[in-house]
């Protein structure tokens, strides 16, 4: 609907001030949004889309289970195989609920003459277009595969930004193609659960307020908040010189239930963050723990390496563990089931360097 589509298109804000809360140390304890995994049922298809649209196959993660590609310091994993062990076939694509938006170094219409160029993605339904964004510049809006409206944006990447990326760590292998970063991942979430989200993120994953905004959802120049709807702003920050990067939940009338993760394999897709220090991931382990949120993620295992750790010293050892409920601690309440990787700046395939010694 109209209203919807202007919530999803917002672009005024006014922040709500937090209550009284535990003070966390001043410190950026979110450093990059690193990966979005996506079920995908054709590998050469999805490897045409992510090329055409500017990133890079990236030869170490990509194998017979699944395909992977560089955006900068930022990926995507595509799985075509469901689980490690027995390696079942994706029946069931996965495409993300809100927006993914990406900046890139080349012209808008280099990466349209690819994506119209290739008849893969012609049958497979993909569209682009170029238009106009809210500051005046060009803005590529596209549909995937296997997704039904276009849920991403490409924008042109600020200056500088392809010289921090080289200098920001090792990076990805593969190197970085014409996309250079995702600065914004936009998630809908139902109305009322955007204030359980910011919860999570402050109270179990120890995320301080410089990190963490509520703010009310509002549109157009002069608009006023949008039906007491808002939307929580959660910001990674690795190193000077680098985009700051945003996951912005934002309440929909018409988002997916909380618990939608559970109800669909269509839904079952997850992100990778990384945390600032080791001493910030070990505590937001005991955090997880404490509140019982530290999950296993079946798929995973039957690999030679731990995905999924379920103690402290397996976190320590393979560098991450997962969580998918984001619950407020204090309350109980779900703000939504989205599952989340969240590493160390130890693991092995952090791609920053500047946080290697912490």
């Amino acid at each position: 609907s109209s209203f919807v589509g202007s919530i999803a298109c917002a672009s005024v804000f006014a922040i709500i001030a937090w209550p009284a809360m535990r003070a966390w140390p001043a410190m950026r304890v979110l450093t990059l949004l690193e990966h979005v995994n996506l079920f995908v049922p054709d590998p050469e298809v999805a490897r045409a889309f992510y090329v055409a649209i500017g990133c890079l196959v990236n030869p170490t993660g990509t194998n017979d289970r699944q395909v992977h590609v560089n955006s900068g310091l930022s990926q995507f994993h595509l799985p075509f195989k469901r689980n490690v062990v027995p390696g079942d076939p994706v029946v069931v694509p996965q495409a993300w609920a809100g927006r993914i938006e990406l900046v890139s170094s080349e012209a808008p219409s280099d990466i349209l003459a690819r994506i119209k160029a290739d008849d893969r993605l012609t049958r497979a339904g993909v569209l682009a277009e170029v238009g106009v964004g809210d500051d005046g510049a060009w803005v590529v809006r596209a549909r995937g595969p296997w997704e039904v409206r276009l849920a991403w944006e490409i924008r042109a990447a600020p200056a500088g930004l392809a010289d921090a990326v080289a200098a920001a760590g090792p990076g990805h292998a593969g190197g970085v193609g014409g996309i250079l970063g995702m600065p914004r991942l936009v998630h809908p979430c139902r109305p009322g659960c955007a204030k359980h989200i910011a919860a999570f993120y402050r109270d179990v994953l120890g995320v301080g307020a410089e990190q963490v905004e509520l703010r009310e959802l509002s549109f157009g120049k002069d608009a006023h908040p949008v039906a007491s709807l808002v939307s929580a702003l959660i910001s990674f920050e690795a190193a000077d010189g680098l985009h700051r990067q945003t996951f912005e939940y934002e309440e929909q009338e018409d988002a997916p239930l909380p618990d939608e993760y559970d109800q669909r394999e269509a839904a079952r897709y997850h992100v990778c963050l990384y945390l600032g220090s080791e001493a910030a991931f070990e505590a937001a382990f005991h955090r997880a723990a404490a509140a019982s949120l530290v999950w296993v993620n079946e798929r995973f295992e039957g690999g030679q390496m731990i995905q999924s750790a379920t103690t402290l010293d397996e976190a320590r050892a393979c560098g991450q563990f997962r969580v998918k409920d984001l619950i407020d601690p204090a309350t109980g309440q779900l703000g939504i089931v989205l599952e989340h990787e969240v590493r160390s700046p130890r693991h092995k395939s952090c791609p920053l360097s500047v946080h290697k010694s912490d």
